[in-house]
């Protein structure tokens, strides 16, 4: 079976678009958010959604969920996304994290690369292998525990601005099982999370631009027995003399899954040698036992196995009617599985829009600030088809592993999640969200690192953000303070000022401890917040400081979004300063 670059769930509903019923309600429905496809990408949405109370309908139009194959590889900056959600746990119970990459030639080893670079400073600085089935399952039953089920097999047929103005998108939903019948449902906004062959797109008339090419890559998900003796935390890429280059790493339970990455042209090959243009489960089988030669490989059992086109594809745009309706995940953009990018740039998708869609309707933040979301994803999603191009082609040309890992190694801290940064483009010029800010390793736009730190009041090593408490769906503030007891004054003026965006603010100082406690009438509240930044030559300063314009004397307040991308870095010595900058970064956005 052949299948395109990411596997869809709307394929079995379009003869059913013209279809009417008799059962159809007179009186609209009426919910906050309404989400078509129910693939990982669309059901992190609708948990995301009512974490934050807003209630949600999710349809797809599957009779059942997907129980095997397809993205499965989950990487450290979306796993920080999910742990501050809450969603993590069984995730990272049941997968296999995987340290490194590996290249071999003819059975010898050639390099070894970290996944992560070394310079990432994250507790998760591995890549999580899990079936996406696991990762449904998961993110279904947390919906199940909030008293929300996807609704299959259903589907939105159309798309129209309705007369309420607080529910202003109508759509006609469409119930496929027995007797088809629709109904009407009005909400604030739709999600369309249902895959490269996405509907709702299609019904927007929303083209999307790149290209498919000739090349396929195999995927098996197996049980093997192997004398191959490479680690389960590596990812393993092969090649020989007389074999394509497949790529192998661990997967939960003791599976293996096995990409072999064809010739650029290999249908048209087949159909002149053998008069057959399909590539079959032998052939993908035959190939991998090639590429561990001189090794042997078996297969005990084959629990999925699929062909995939290669190609890269992007929506024109993310959002329509006014930014009611949106595209997340690969119904938005759409790539080869070669570097694991489908499922997390979907999550980054979700955990960027949905923030702002909560926070406006909460009535915190401008209307305005939900055009960002295009702005900030749809650079992303261009930068990732054009690594994943340059990778595929790579992989499918078989002229040496080293240059599929040297593209790897260029760019991991990219493909990892970490390295991605918002406001570098131009459509970002007049983005309220992000605050120019001076150059410097750490900078607007980027994620803020969570850095290695004691707490003052216990004395133990922790994370900066594991002392950020409470709703995920708020801004956080760090104020780093050099001198802690010469700048006091200053830093309990930022703690002192509230914002209904704002969460949890968090002091961190070079200052000795013993010195800190000799200061008077410090609260305990106070206490709690602090940290004292003295690993690596106070590794934390050293980050967001500008070593060329930056004061020591200054305090900095750094302002982190709810998705954890750094807002705005406001310098100062005094309270005025410092406030006043704060104070006029949140006007710029807030209601």
């Amino acid at each position: 079976m052949t299948i395109d670059t990411a596997t869809t769930n709307n394929t079995t509903h379009s003869s059913n678009n013209n279809s009417s019923s008799n059962n159809e309600s007179s009186t609209p429905k009426q919910i906050d958010f309404l989400i078509v496809g129910a693939g990982p990408v669309g059901l992190l949405a609708a948990n995301l959604i009512i974490q934050a109370g807003f209630s949600v309908r999710i349809f797809d139009v599957e009779y059942e969920p997907n129980h095997w194959g397809r993205g499965d590889w989950i990487h450290g900056r979306t796993l920080e996304l999910l742990e501050r959600a809450g969603l993590a746990e069984e995730l990272l119970s049941t997968g296999v994290k995987v340290d490194q990459i590996t290249s071999y030639m003819n059975g010898e080893l050639q390099s070894s690369i970290p996944f992560v670079p070394d310079e990432v400073e994250s507790k998760h600085q591995y890549l999580l292998c899990v079936g996406q089935h696991i990762t449904e399952s998961s993110l279904q039953s947390s919906l199940t525990n909030q008293d929300v089920e996807v609704e299959r097999p259903a589907t939105v047929i159309n798309i129209v601005q309705g007369p309420d103005a607080e529910y202003p998108v109508r759509t006609t939903v469409m119930h496929l099982r027995d007797e088809a019948r629709t109904e009407q449902v009005d909400c604030k906004y739709l999600l369309g999370c249902d895959g490269a062959h996405s509907d709702i797109r299609q019904q927007l008339g929303i083209q999307t631009e790149g290209e498919t090419t000739e090349t396929h890559a195999g995927v098996i998900d197996a049980l093997v027995r192997t004398n191959f003796n490479a680690g389960r935390k590596d990812v393993c890429m092969l090649q020989n003399d007389v074999a394509k280059t497949i790529s192998l790493f661990p997967r939960e339970n003791g599976l293996t899954r096995i990409f072999v990455h064809f010739d650029e042209k290999e249908l048209e090959m087949r159909k002149e040698q053998y008069n057959r243009n399909k590539i079959q489960l032998e052939d993908i089988q035959r190939e991998a036992k090639r590429a561990l030669l001189p090794n042997r490989l078996e297969f005990l059992g084959i629990l999925y196995w699929s062909v995939y086109v290669v190609g890269q594809r992007l929506a024109t745009q993310m959002d329509a009617m006014k930014q009611r309706v949106f595209l997340c995940g690969d119904a938005a953009h759409c790539q080869s599985p070669t570097l694991g990018q489908g499922v997390n740039t979907g999550f980054g998708d979700v955990f960027n829009l949905v923030w702002k869609l909560c926070m406006v309707e909460r009535n915190v933040i401008q209307r305005d600030v939900l055009s960002t979301y295009t702005a900030e994803r749809r650079p992303v999603a261009q930068q990732v088809l054009a690594v994943d191009k340059v990778a595929a082609k790579a992989a499918a040309g078989h002229r040496s592993s080293k240059e599929y890992c040297s593209i790897v190694q260029e760019h991991r801290a990219f493909t990892t999640g970490f390295g991605i940064q918002y406001g570098q483009n131009k459509n970002n010029d007049n983005n309220p969200l992000l605050l120019p800010s001076k150059e410097a390793k750490v900078q607007t736009g980027m994620r803020a690192p969570n850095f290695k730190v004691f707490h003052y009041a216990t004395g133990r090593k922790t994370r900066l953000f594991e002392k950020v408490h409470g709703d995920w769906l708020a801004f956080n503030m760090l104020v780093l303070a050099d001198d802690l007891i010469k700048s006091r004054e200053a830093v309990e003026s930022l703690l002192d000022w509230k914002h209904p965006a704002l969460s949890t603010q968090i002091v961190i100082t070079t200052t000795p401890a013993d010195k800190i406690e000799q200061e008077e009438n410090l609260s305990s509240t106070m206490k709690d917040r602090i940290m004292l930044d003295k690993l690596n030559r106070a590794q934390v300063h050293a980050a967001y400081r500008n070593n060329t314009n930056t004061n020591n004397d200054d305090v900095q307040a750094v302002v982190v979004r709810p998705d954890g991308y750094i807002g705005a870095i406001i310098s100062g010595s005094t309270a005025d300063e410092l406030v006043g900058g704060v104070k006029k970064y949140f006007e710029g956005f807030t209601v």
